[in-house]
């Protein structure tokens, strides 16, 4: 997988963008251009109709002409009342394009990232660093980046296409100075801010890391609190906190060279065109609008031809955005591309009951191998536990039943996804209400709401709808639950849904050995098979098979019948 700083920027950018305007929204976005395009005309046209007045109203001052002047200063404000709206609907058009592109972007890549288990990938892969950011944050400041730069650019190109004309016209001499003094200037300002590239691509990562951090600690605030761990977040959060400084000590200094150069580069371009046309009118070759007309003209020139210069820190800044949201996509297409091209995969199809036929597991790195060789076969209604010591591979095996781990070798048939829920030790669902929870929605009426809370005294939960505020209130439910009732929720969520199978990893780990009993009872009186996990060697679920696994793959398959005869 290539570094985000060695990949060509031009590639990721047409990766990037080109999607868009081939897609579903093309029309939409055209329209939106076209709209810019029209708007950006009109505003050169009147930058050109201004320039023209303004020679003429300076003349007609010169040569005080009372007629001209307020014939002109009529024109001049006439002319202005029409600039205002054709700015604000210029700006507005160019707003709307970078929003409708940015919502179409963030979608793709939330697709990209919620498909083939990618997100869960990614998160073992430590080059593509906070991609909650590069999916939202980047591609605002992408999406508004490449409108603003577009436009910035044509907008240049049309200036300088109709003012070096005019410029032609006045002075040829001023021409070429114009051409040869922008040249070199947008020159020196690239050497001198090269750096500010990787800079701004190490801005971002260290800010998002900062603000992981801090959302971390609000996610484990008890566990932090109760470990009085608060000087290793803090020492964690300063020490992020003076990566930020130092780097933007970094990029100001460069800011700060460029600065110099520009400083005085800038200050010199109005002396110019004065310079050269000056001597014309004290000879009588030129009258004194000339000298106002050529220094407008000259400074529209200038401006269109340095756009590198004024966009220098907008253009390092989008170069590393580009990078970031790139190495995202490319790394997500890598992830695909493995999966597709892996050669020691467990193959998986899809039948009545669960069967391993000569699995191996092994770890997604192909490092280690987790179960080797196994021969089992579970038929609904019979149900499995697990047993095992850490790193035995119990949860392993439950990855590859559930398709998240699929390096390997050998068959797999288990039931469809839609048939099975897959429950681990902590509650997981989106913030949510109680009634959406435990599997239902916002159509279910009074009926259902009475089972809801028949369901939820079973599981020993009968006050949460009351503690929640009603079953329609939204909840994070992993900060308002103990670990206990989170699990507890698990139940009952299985109970109202009744999957043909539940996948338990330590599912109920939190409650004791008689509850443990009691709830997987509920579960086979509402027909429901259970295979799950379990590092006890008790056995809290009778008349079930049972898989005792080892270190270096080793197993030891106990039916039904013996383990009845054994309980």
């Amino acid at each position: 997988m290539k570094s985000a700083n060695n990949a060509l920027p031009w590639k990721r950018l047409w990766k990037i963008g080109r999607p868009f305007w081939v897609s579903e929204k093309r029309n939409i976005a055209m329209l939106h251009l076209v709209a810019v395009l029209i708007l950006l005309s009109a505003n050169a046209l009147l930058a050109v109709f201004v320039n023209y007045t303004a020679g003429h109203f300076m003349t007609a001052i010169e040569q005080k002409s009372i007629t001209e002047f307020y014939h002109y200063l009529l024109v001049y404000i006439g002319a202005f009342l029409v600039v205002t709206p054709v700015h604000v609907f210029y700006d507005l058009m160019r707003t709307r394009l970078a929003l409708v592109w940015r919502k179409w972007l963030s979608a793709r890549l939330f697709s990209l990232y919620y498909s083939d288990l990618a997100y869960y990938k990614l998160s073992k892969n430590n080059e593509i660093d906070n991609p909650d950011q590069r999916m939202t944050q980047d591609v605002d400041s992408f999406c508004n980046s490449s409108v603003g730069l577009f436009i910035s650019v044509l907008d240049a190109v049309v200036n300088v296409s109709m003012f070096i004309g005019l410029l032609w016209a006045i002075s040829p001499t001023l021409t070429y100075t114009v051409i040869a003094y922008s040249a070199g200037g947008s020159l020196i300002v690239v050497l001198i801010g090269k750096a500010l590239v990787k800079l701004n691509f190490k801005q971002f990562k260290v800010e998002a890391d900062l603000r992981y951090s801090l959302t971390e600690t609000r996610r484990d605030a008890e566990s932090i609190a109760l470990s009085r761990s608060e000087r290793i977040a803090l020492a964690q959060a300063n020490g992020q906190l003076d990566s930020i400084i130092d780097n933007l000590m970094s990029i100001m200094l460069v800011h700060r060279n460029i600065q110099f150069f520009t400083g005085a580069y800038n200050r010199l371009m109005p002396l110019i065109p004065a310079a050269i046309i000056a001597p014309l009118y004290f000879k009588g070759a030129a009258p004194f609008g000339d000298i106002t007309q050529a220094t407008m003209a000259f400074t529209s020139v200038f401006q269109g031809a340095t756009i590198i210069i004024s966009q220098f820190s907008g253009i390092s800044t989008y170069t590393a955005i580009i990078n970031r949201i790139g190495s995202f996509i490319e790394s997500v297409e890598a992830l695909k591309a493995e999966d597709a091209t892996a050669e020691k995969q467990i193959e998986v199809k899809e039948g009545a009951i669960v069967t391993f036929d000569q699995v191996s597991i092994l770890t997604p790195d192909l490092s280690k191998l987790m179960v080797d060789n196994l021969c089992v076969s579970v038929s609904e209604g019979q149900g499995l536990v697990i047993r095992g010591a850490d790193g035995s591979g119990k949860s392993a095996l439950l990855r590859s039943l559930a398709g998240i781990w699929t390096s390997g070798s050998g068959v797999m048939t288990r039931p469809p996804v839609a048939d099975m829920l897959f429950v681990g030790q902590q509650f997981y669902i989106a913030r949510s209400t109680l009634r959406e929870a435990l599997g239902g929605s916002k159509v279910d009426g009074g009926i259902q709401g009475t089972r809801y809370h028949h369901i939820l005294t079973q599981v020993q939960l009968p006050d949460l709808v009351k503690r929640c505020g009603g079953l329609d209130t939204p909840q994070h439910w992993r900060t308002v639950l103990s670990l206990s009732e989170q699990q507890k929720l698990n139940i009952a969520r299985a109970i109202f849904t009744r999957p043909k199978w539940i996948i338990m990893d330590e599912a109920t780990s939190a409650l004791d050995g008689e509850t443990e009993k009691l709830y997987c009872q509920m579960l086979k009186d509402h027909g429901i098979t259970i295979i799950s996990t379990s590092r006890s060697s008790n056995l809290s679920y009778p008349h079930e098979h049972q898989l005792n696994l080892s270190v270096h793959g080793y197993w030891e398959f106990i039916p039904a019948q013996t383990v009845t005869k054994t309980a």
